[in-house]
């Protein structure tokens, strides 16, 4: 209950003598309960509150006013920050020092009324404390104080739509958050940087994306794959999978994204709740049109004004030690709200809600940084709780060519590009596709990790219109035996005559020699061309030594 009987249940006998006295009515109750009905009955059942536009000064009114216009409640951090602070003191302390006799703030003026009420409600991200208005007295005072009352305050977030030139340039969506993720797991299951598929990447996109396979169990505490974890889920659809993704993100497993944020770092272990941040700023998303493009700018002010205490509150402001990740200055106080919370939601609209897709960008231009954003449909589908509806895509087919080429498109289906990329060497983009290559390196890596050529074959002849005949000999053949032929690098001693290579092996330098090649020739262990010249010389014979180019050295 939230009524002025109830809000005055937990008050100091002191208190409520000081309420009466500030009202001026008699208080002659011998206990707190019969002082509770003194002065409830006073200020609800009297006269007393039809005067309150005249007791109360401009400041007092108007903090008031903005609570009532806030639904008559709001974070109890919140609205001290705005028209406190109130001095907390015990019985005694408030019976010797009287602080309503000269209030520091309107909260204070207000509180020692009983106008201002404080305690915990229920929220969607559980408990929080709260100023309010008792509801008894708001139906009172308000048409006093404020006839012009907000009709529905909490639907209402006022965010500005953005202006055209905002939005000039609409930014092209990311790439398939399932598509990059399929490359990332490849890459890592391989032991490759996957960055030749994943050019455009980010480092905080990066982050986040290796931090949301680890959310889902992709991966483990020490960045290595879970097969069976990946196995299953390449095995889900794709509105499946997206939403699967979205549970890791929203879920307790998915480290808070203010430590992804590239310009500040977070000092010691703060108690950071990144369920309950997540959830508020979706909730202030929620109340937004999706008809419209919104002001990123307006946004952020909006949140500030409205509900700044989504990451921090109270004292955290104070005892959370951040910084600059260029200075070492300590960002201490509500005043450097814009450089972490502030970064932080923009932060949560250009980055994580942009790259799942819920998020659209717009710009002025190409140059400059987004201004303006819109919730897309996957966004109501997902908050929803609803599998997201997403268009179809038609499978494309593996390309092959003759010399172990592999070229696959985004529209391969993503089983089949994670497995066959794990048989193959990695090469850049081209042509909006992935580009493969099979080496006999490439084979014998994924042999290492119990993948044989007829896994290959199947997967080829499942999803590759068809298969070089050579290329499938090559690997028939590799299955049986392994390379057929060997090409390497060789230093290679070529000799005027057979004598003169007689002369080399009876000589001190003979333990250079690796293989004879010839009556004239022969393979030479590699840096040892100095000595063996050295040896020559003594012999009587001078040496021709040349570099790679063919130049003589």
């Amino acid at each position: 209950m939230t009524d002025l009987w109830h809000s005055l249940l937990k008050s100091e006998f002191s208190y409520l003598r000081i309420v009466a006295e500030k009202w001026g009515f008699p208080f002659t109750a011998p206990d707190i309960r019969e002082g509770i009905d003194q002065v409830a009955d006073a200020m609800l059942g009297g006269n007393i509150l039809a005067g309150v536009a005249e007791i109360l000064d401009p400041k007092e009114q108007e903090a008031l006013i903005w609570l009532d216009n806030q639904g008559g409640r709001s974070s109890w951090d919140h609205f001290a920050r705005k028209f406190g602070p109130l001095r907390e003191m015990g019985a005694g302390r408030l019976e010797r020092e009287r602080p309503d006799q000269a209030p520091i703030s309107p909260l204070e003026s207000l509180w020692y009324r009983a106008l201002i009420a404080r305690g915990f409600f229920e929220t969607p991200t559980g408990p929080q404390e709260f100023a309010y208005i008792p509801d008894d007295l708001r139906e009172m005072i308000g048409p006093i104080l404020n006839p012009k009352r907000v009709s529905n305050p909490e639907a209402d977030f006022f965010c500005r739509v953005a202006a055209p030139r905002e939005r000039a340039e609409i930014l092209p969506p990311p790439d398939f958050i399932l598509d990059q993720l399929c490359t990332l797991l490849a890459g890592i299951r391989i032991g490759l940087d996957p960055s030749n598929h994943l050019p455009d990447l980010s480092q905080p996109e990066a982050g986040f994306l290796r931090a949301l396979a680890s959310a889902a169990g992709l991966i483990d505490a020490v960045g290595q794959t879970s097969p069976e974890n990946i196995r299953d889920f390449l095995e889900l659809e794709e509105p499946a999978a997206l939403q699967t993704l979205w549970k890791s993100w929203l879920g307790k497993g998915m480290p808070a994204e203010i430590t992804l944020l590239p310009e500040i770092v977070l000092d010691g272990d703060p108690p950071l709740d990144a369920v309950r941040a997540r959830r508020q700023v979706l909730s202030y998303l929620e109340a937004l049109s999706a008809e419209e493009w919104w002001s990123i700018e307006s946004f952020l002010s909006q949140v500030k004004e409205r509900h700044p205490d989504f990451l921090r509150s109270g004292g955290e402001y104070d005892s959370w030690f951040i910084k600059r990740r260029t200075g070492e200055e300590y960002l201490s106080g509500f005043e450097y709200w814009d450089e972490i919370e502030g970064a932080l939601l923009r932060f949560f609209i250009t980055g994580p809600l942009y790259w799942l897709g819920l998020i659209g960008l717009g710009a002025p231009d190409e140059e400059r940084p987004p201004l303006a954003f819109r919730l897309e449909p996957l966004f109501a589908d997902l908050m929803a709780g609803r599998p997201p509806a997403l268009p179809a895509r038609e499978p494309d087919r593996i390309q092959l060519r003759s010399q172990g080429e592999i070229r696959m498109t985004v529209n391969v289906p993503r089983k089949a590009r994670y497995q066959i990329a794990r048989f193959c060497d990695w090469h850049p983009i081209k042509a909006d596709a992935y580009q493969y290559r099979l080496s006999p390196g490439s084979l014998t890596r994924a042999e290492g990790q119990g993948l044989r050529a007829p896994h290959l074959l199947s997967l080829l002849k499942n999803h590759a219109d068809a298969i070089p005949p050579n290329l499938l000999a090559a690997l028939e053949r590799w299955e049986k035996s392994g390379p057929q032929a060997v090409i390497e690098p060789r230093t290679v001693l070529r000799l005027g005559s057979p004598a003169i290579l007689k002369a080399l092996k009876k000589s001190r330098a003979s333990r250079y020699i690796l293989e004879q090649l010839g009556p004239t020739a022969v393979i030479i262990h590699p840096g040892s061309e100095e000595k063996i010249t050295q040896v020559l010389m003594e012999l009587g014979f001078f040496v021709d030594l040349k570099d790679q180019s063919g130049s003589q050295t």
